[in-house]
């Protein structure tokens, strides 16, 4: 699995959000930049709150009952909703600090939640520190690791963190939103007057950016994971696909279980199936390694369950290998394990679980995940093609159930008989028909192992590998010729009803997805008709944008002349003013020294004269 950090921002896109808190503030501190990101995009955003918030009453000010605190601390919620923009709150009043214990009651309320409307989950992290965070996810995966179609194939889930670090695989641009963050944090006076969680959070955001640009000032971190992942995987392996170590669920009460481990000659890919058993939850096991003929396998020193070899020189094939494993086990149960696949730490705690109540066969599911070579072996798709109730008609025309998904009485195993060596391909088909007209089987839909191919290796069966189909019908044929009694009328009938039933509804659900696809094609059409439309307009509107910048120029280029001409007039009538104002003053120089000389006593003297003249 790939951990660091993206180096690019993504983005997130979405119209029905449902957001898990497990406390109020929860909803703020973990995601509540995206939040206000898909509400100003107009996606419609739900927030589930599912404690009461009574848990944090010590702390509250004297006098504060829990009561009184929890509806503070519910009113601030609204508030901060309405800065975020949220379209509607759901309050589960399940009791703080305690949602493990609640964890039934909480798939519940999700579940009615859920409608498939939602095309994406936030949800705390399974890596956080606190535990009303990680049931929260563990609940999340109790719903929609069984559902089989009712949710829309495309919901996406992001796990956000808050007080401990994930391993993100999507960073959100938080640069320009973190105002918005602090608004809201503000309504949650009460938390923050215990501890300043705000600048924690906005401390997790900052550091965030390290992997990316310097133009990036803060980021939100999410592991982002499809409907599929949780489907595909048990909770435990779901926590190490994102990085983290599962809580050890050490379960040692029950009876004892022997491991048939069917190996030859791939010592890699036995290490890491008797590795996937030693992590198992159920602690009383016992491995059997069988050695199909091949170079003496070595088993792990220190290995933490009791393992023993049963080395078969020459090899008996693969019917002879799972009968090598059943006559030497000693538990009252026996469970098989090919080497090329492995079980969930959850496996045969789920199916040991089961038992009881007249239950002598078990089996879960198993994720078909296949890996192809490249750098190594890397995992290019994951899903469940076998996800069945035990149908004894439809078991003799198809197997449907992987051997090592079975639990099985070490008695039934007896009464059954040995595995048919007369097969070297679907013996163990062969083996569960005879199982079958004994007991009916239990079947458990989660899915606990992998049922692994190795693509172009050549990696699949212990002896001979079925690879054309031909070979396959004709081996197919041998199972069913030798089952032919059983095969009556009413049974293929009642096989065959089933099978038409399935049909029907695959054809319906093909036909009602090609009418989605049409009328997804006929919207895109419409889409692509406005956007040639709008294509045409945006063309014209730059014509027009180019001949009105054209006019600006040359109406600049005119502006431009008549400031230069305005210049010169107002420089010509600034000189003119002074020239006016020289003459003014002049003239009034002039008029003062003819009143000076009207005034003398010389003019009034040669004025008298002139009249007497």
């Amino acid at each position: 699995m790939h951990l660091n950090p993206p180096g690019e921002p993504g983005s997130v896109h979405a119209e029905r959000v449902l957001v898990l808190a497990p406390h109020y503030d929860d909803e703020v501190l973990g995601c509540g930049v995206l939040l206000s990101q898909l509400t100003r995009a107009g996606a419609r955003v739900d927030v589930a709150f599912l404690t009461d918030g009574g848990g944090g009453v010590e702390g509250a000010p004297e006098g504060d009952s829990p009561e009184s605190y929890a509806a503070t601390r519910r009113a601030e919620a609204e508030r901060a909703g309405a800065v975020l923009g949220l379209e509607s709150l759901h309050f589960f009043e399940l009791p703080d600090g305690r949602l493990e214990s609640e964890r039934a009651e909480l798939a519940r309320r999700l579940d009615e939640l859920l409608v498939p409307e939602v095309d994406l989950v936030l949800s705390p992290s399974p890596l956080e520190s606190t535990p009303d965070h990680r049931a929260a996810f563990a609940a999340l995966h109790d719903v929609l690791h069984q559902d089989r179609g009712t949710l829309a194939s495309g919901l996406s889930v992001l796990a956000y963190e808050i007080n401990h670090p994930l391993y993100p695989n999507l960073l959100i641009d938080a640069t320009g939103d973190l105002e918005t963050l602090e608004t809201a944090m503000a309504e949650y006076a009460s938390q923050q007057s215990r501890h300043d969680y705000l600048s924690a959070a906005l401390g997790l955001r900052h550091y965030r950016t390290h992997t990316l640009g310097p133009e990036i000032e803060a980021a939100e971190g999410y592991f982002r994971l499809e409907l599929a992942d949780f489907q595909t995987r048990s909770y435990a392996q779901l926590v190490a696909h994102m990085g983290g170590l599962p809580e050890t669920q050490s379960v040692s009460d029950g009876p004892l279980v022997s491991v048939v481990v069917r190996t030859k000659d791939r010592p890699d890919l036995l290490a890491e199936a008797l590795e996937s058993v030693a992590a198992s939850f159920y602690r009383n096991l016992e491995v059997l390694v069988v050695n199909d003929g091949g170079a003496p396998p070595s088993t792990p020193e220190n290995y933490p369950l009791p393992i023993d070899t049963v080395d078969l020189q020459p090899g008996r094939g693969r019917a002879g290998a799972a009968q090598a494993g059943v006559d030497a086990a000693r538990g009252e149960y026996v469970a098989f394990l090919d080497d090329d696949d492995l079980v969930y730490p959850e496996h045969y705690a789920t199916l040991v679980a089961a038992l009881g109540a007249g239950v002598r066969v078990v089996y879960s599911d198993a994720a078909v995940v296949a890996y192809e070579l490249g750098d190594g072996w890397r995992e290019v798709s994951r899903r469940i093609p076998y996800s069945r109730d035990h149908d004894a008609d439809l078991l003799r025309l198809e197997n449907y159930i992987p051997l090592h998904t079975l639990l099985v009485e070490r008695a039934l195993c007896r009464e059954v008989g040995a595995f048919d060596d007369s097969f070297d391909s679907f013996e163990d088909w062969d083996w569960l028909l005879r199982l079958s007209e004994l007991t009916a089987f239990h079947h458990l839909p989660l899915v606990t192992c992998e049922y692994r191919h190795f693509l172009g290796s050549g990696h699949h069966a212990l002896a001979a590998d079925v690879k054309s189909h031909g070979q396959r019908v004709a081996a197919k044929a041998r199972v069913l010729a030798k089952h032919a009694a059983n095969l009556t009328p009413a049974r293929l009938a009642a096989a065959s009803s089933v099978l038409r039933d399935e049909g029907v509804r695959a054809l319906e659900a093909r036909d009602a997805a090609r009418r989605d696809e049409r009328n997804a094609r006929q919207e895109l059409e419409q889409l692509r008709g406005r956007f040639e439309r709008i294509h045409g307009e945006v063309g014209t509107l730059r014509q027009e944008r180019e001949r009105l910048l054209d006019e600006l120029s040359t109406s600049q280029q005119e502006l431009a002349r008549l400031f230069a001409e305005e210049k010169v007039l107002r420089a010509s009538a600034s000189e003119l003013q002074e020239h006016l104002a020289r003459t003014y003053a002049e003239i009034e120089r002039l008029g003062g020294l003819i009143d000076a000389m009207e005034s003398s006593r010389a003019f009034k003297l040669q004025q008298l004269l002139g009249r007497k003249g």
